[in-house]
């Protein structure tokens, strides 16, 4: 097959709605996902806070 402008355009289309399919895929399996806990997140960074103070203080 030749290699023509309107078989460039048309790889170029099958692409972008093969990477828009996975997009969509993907966004589809991260809503059953569970949301972080808020308290956590606070936890982890309250732990590097007190990791930081005791490295200064030494």
């Amino acid at each position: 097959m030749g290699d023509t402008k309107q078989g460039r355009d048309k790889q170029a289309r099958d692409e972008e709605d093969r990477q828009r399919d996975r997009e969509l895929e993907e966004a589809i399996d991260r809503t059953d996902e569970a949301e972080p806990d808020a308290d956590r997140e606070d936890d982890a960074d309250d732990g590097r806070d007190e990791d930081e103070n005791e490295t200064a203080d030494s």
